[in-house]
């Protein structure tokens, strides 16, 4: 073969690897654009569904307040009615605590803001008065939850203070029903969410969160070291600027503090029902951009080293790659249809959220940014007279706006459009608005703008139909106008009025001085009454003494020595007397009973041993006694009680407990009594109690039980003492007494 021949056989393949090269490049651009769509998409699926799970979370938030909320405005009913029964109140809240560990305190005041009832005892007694929990439901009589901040009395954790009045008949304000909610039950919120977030396939890495309150600050964060250090809205944080305008929704942002790109879903809490205002935060919720492209990354970096390593198998790595790219998409669907379902809970909220619109008081206006009409309530169609399927879809400025300001509204709305700023945007304003029929009707509008996912703005509009107020503003200016007609006319007769008044006031004061000088003399009468009842009691117990020394001293002496003469004639009868000598011996025995009778009467009347050995020996006495007697178990013990205690005291004390063992021998049915006294510094304190069957010390009691009772706590009235009955059906009773005494006589 010639030298033409081999050129022109070699030429055919000098395209090869011009092709290869062309392979090449074509099959690398084709991997970097399915990279970078691929790349967008899971961007996108993770920003949608960090959106739907701070959505959730923030919906979750709302339904815990919610459930503070109802809780408290229980608590405040059921004390309105258990207003002074502070046993069951004690129990209902700590019943309440026990069920919801969420609560960190929960107390109530009286009228003046003292706590009266708590579940830290430490707590009851404090003055609350100043305040703004206490203040505002006083004066709005409505419940107050307060933003967070640290509660001083469990020694500084963060809590939610949730306050309710207390209204009793005729909306009168009796005091207030006051929790702190722990903000751990928030972030337990938050953490049963990421633990179902990160059970879901296709999760990227580690969640940072923050919540953060109507100002922007963060009050909880998943970086403890920095909770609560940033004023996020101040600094100009883009997912929390973005909050404030929409619901939810996502952005790609520089983390503020390692200032890596990051992708943060943000939401913001809703007003929920039953009167509850919502508190306005805003849950955001970040991962590492790097996180969420990894998969990708590491694909691509695989693609390189193969290529870089040998040019021939190029082609299988491109097939390679693209099915990579392919499971990554599918990945990709999958998370698009995690984000799907999340989708359909938003929808959910979204159509709660529509419920409340429809429910509003105001008309509801929604347009685009064509000025096209996108969402229109029931109020607007009374309002207007368009139903929402007529308005729908139809310019605004055409429908509801009269002809001579279509002009300004839309050279308005194309300013906000190209500068982002409104006059009429986010302010109240009084305008004429386009009836259906033609005719002008005068409103209140405002108007707030919101951006969309895709940069798109859209108008919210609440309007309110003031024919009425203005009506109403028409008649007072007439009514002004003829008040100061008569106002004229009246100034003649409130001359001569003031003069007749003057004259009926000073008769008035003088009543008054009379009326008091009155309760002056009835409150000293009271006062003496007193003391006379007193006085009249340590004259009954001197003459109960007298009385009881004489049988002692006197009456049971003489049938002592009545009882000895008789021995010595029964002696001297000789044992042949027979019925005689027995009769004798009969009569001793009934003048030894007698005595014994005149004995424990003399003691029932005054206890010598009260006087000579003190009140704690002359009890112990006393319970010996009544259970030898009455055969139930008695038992006595003191502490800190000295001899030395006020004789009218000990005796009111003694007297109380020898009635109230009484009781429990005739109505108790019991098994066991149980007599306390203890002394503090200036008070005495009894307490009876027995295993008996108890009754309901709600309902009065009748006859000589009922009566005993009444006399037990005037008794200790007198001596400055209160007595208090506790008992229930089945639960035996308990009478507990304390009485006030100087300092140093205990």
């Amino acid at each position: 073969m010639s030298e033409s021949s081999e050129s022109t056989a070699s030429r055919p393949y000098s395209w090869l690897p011009l092709l290869l090269g062309v392979l090449t490049v074509v099959m690398l651009a084709i991997g970097t654009l399915a990279f970078r769509y691929v790349e967008a998409r899971m961007v996108a699926t993770a920003g949608e569904t960090l959106a739907q799970t701070a959505a959730e979370v923030s919906d979750k938030l709302d339904r815990f307040l919610v459930e503070r909320y109802g809780d408290v405005l229980m608590m405040a009913e059921t004390f309105s009615v258990q207003l002074h029964n502070r046993e069951f109140q004690s129990a209902y809240i700590s019943g309440v605590m026990t069920a919801y560990p969420d609560y960190l305190w929960i107390g109530a005041t009286d009228e003046h803001g003292r706590i009266v009832v708590a579940t830290d005892p430490a707590t009851l007694g404090r003055d609350y008065s100043a305040s703004p929990w206490f203040q505002t439901v006083r004066t709005r009589q409505g419940v107050h939850m307060g933003d967070v901040e640290p509660f001083a009395v469990m020694g500084g954790p963060d809590a939610i203070a949730v306050t309710a009045p207390i209204i009793g008949t005729g909306g009168k304000f009796l005091g207030a029903v006051t929790t702190r909610v722990a903000t751990s039950g928030l972030e337990n919120v938050m953490t049963r969410t990421l633990l179902a977030f990160r059970q879901r396939k296709g999760f990227w890495g580690a969640l940072e969160y923050q919540f953060l309150n109507d100002k922007g600050v963060a009050f909880i964060d998943s970086d403890l070291e920095h909770k609560g250090l940033s004023n996020l809205k101040e600094l100009g944080v883009t997912s929390v600027r973005l909050s404030e305008a929409s619901l939810f929704g996502y952005i790609e942002e520089e983390h503020l503090r390692r200032h890596v790109p990051v992708i943060t879903g943000y939401a913001k809490t809703l007003a929920s029902s039953r009167g509850f205002e919502g508190m306005h935060w805003t849950v955001l919720m970040r991962m590492d951009r790097n996180n969420v492209l990894a998969p990708i990354q590491e694909v691509l970096w695989n693609l390189g080293l193969a290529g870089s390593a040998v040019a021939v198998p190029t082609f299988a790595l491109l097939v390679w790659t693209v099915t990579r790219v392919r499971k990554e998409y599918r990945r990709a669907q999958q998370e698009r249809a995690i984000a799907r379902e999340a989708e359909a809970s938003l929808r959910q909220s979204e159509a709660h959220t529509r419920s409340i619109v429809e429910l509003a008081l105001d008309g509801f206006i929604g347009m685009d940014a064509d000025g096209i009409i996108t969402d229109w309530n029931f109020q607007a169609e009374e309002i207007f007279g368009w139903s929402r399927q007529e308005v729908v879809g139809r310019p605004l400025s055409g429908t509801i706006i009269p002809a001579r300001h279509r002009d300004a509204h839309e050279q308005g709305l194309r300013r906000f459009l190209a500068t982002g700023v409104g006059p009429m945007l986010n302010t109240r304003v009084e305008i004429t608005g386009l009836h259906r029929d033609g005719r002008e009707i005068p409103i209140e509008l405002a108007i707030s703008p919101s951006l969309g996912q895709g940069g798109t703005h859209s108008f919210s509009a609440f309007v309110r139909d003031i024919s009425a107020r203005k009506r109403t503003e028409e008649q007072s200016r007439m009514h002004e106008e003829e008040l100061q007609r008569l106002n004229q006319a009246l100034d003649k007769r409130v001359q001569v009025r003031t003069q007749e008044l003057a004259a009926v006031n000073e008769s008035l004061l003088a009543e008054v001085a009379e009326r008091m000088q009155t309760e002056r003399s009835l409150e000293q009468s009271r006062q003496a009454l007193q003391k006379l009842a007193l006085e009249l009691m340590r004259v009954q117990e001197d003459e109960r003494r007298r009385i009881s020394r004489d049988l002692h001293d006197d009456i049971n002496q003489q049938l002592a020595l009545l009882a000895m003469d008789i021995e010595a004639i029964e002696k001297q009868l000789s044992s042949s007397s027979g019925n005689l000598g027995r009769a004798v011996h009969a009569i001793q025995d009934r003048v030894i009973k007698l005595s014994d009778v005149v004995r424990r009467l003399a003691y029932q009347l005054h206890p010598s041993i009260l006087d000579d050995l003190g009140l704690p020996i002359a009890l112990q006495r006393l319970v010996e006694d009544f259970s030898a007697r009455s055969h139930i178990k008695g038992i006595f013990w003191h502490k800190n009680i000295s001899a030395a205690v006020p004789q009218e005291v000990a005796s009111c004390l003694y007297r109380v407990i020898q009635e109230s063992l009484s009781n429990v021998a005739r109505h108790a049915e019991a098994t066991q009594v149980d007599v306390e006294l203890t002394g503090a510094r200036s008070e005495l304190r009894v307490t009876i109690t027995d295993n008996g069957v108890g009754f309901d010390s709600e309902e009065p009691l009748n006859g000589s039980q009922g009566l005993g009772l009444l006399s037990m706590k005037e008794r200790v009235a007198l001596i400055n003492g209160d007595l208090q009955v506790i008992s229930a059906v089945g639960k035996g009773t308990r009478v507990q007494v304390v009485v006030l005494v100087p300092e140093g006589e205990v």
